[in-house]
């Protein structure tokens, strides 16, 4: 696991580091500002990660898609609940998922939707235990559909 250092070097020398409109630079996994804590969205259409102060792209010109966000003809305001919703994304406590190589299977042990007071990072949580070990963790890594799945939906009780 790499620190926002090393995180954030990485992501400067692949080019994928993303500038938030306070000056700070992120890497693409978080999904919120590190120095302002103002939330991001990524893009639907090229996976570009923008502030969300922006609704368009600036890489593909593309919109979040509408049922991601509510359909506003005011055009782009997402709400802290919509925005945890495309954070959290299908996951929900019981279910398993996949990041989408050989040990990355999870089961989701809890979800802290927040909000947590201003300058308290992160502003939400989910804490998973993966298959491979058994370790837990506890992070705010937001559901990217281009890599995660749903491996297996939590049981239904009746």
């Amino acid at each position: 696991m790499g620190t926002y250092e090393n995180d954030l070097a990485a992501a400067k020398r692949s080019r994928t580091a993303w500038g938030c409109t306070c000056g700070a630079d992120n890497p693409p996994s978080y999904d919120a500002c590190h120095d302002c804590q103002r939330p991001s969205w990524t893009c639907a259409a090229c996976g570009t990660v923008h502030p969300s102060a922006r609704s368009r792209c600036e890489r593909c010109d593309s919109t979040m898609p509408a049922e991601s966000l509510g359909d506003r003809e005011e055009g782009f305001e997402m709400t802290y609940e919509e925005w945890i919703a495309t954070q959290v994304g299908p996951r929900v406590v019981g279910g398993r998922y996949d990041h989408g190589d050989s040990e990355s299977t999870y089961e989701v042990l809890a979800i802290e939707h927040g909000p947590r007071p201003l300058g308290v990072w992160p502003v939400w949580d989910i804490t998973v235990r993966y298959e491979s070990d058994g370790r837990e963790r506890t992070h705010c890594t937001g559901w990217d559909p281009r890599r995660d799945t749903v491996a297996t939906p939590p049981a239904v009780s009746e």
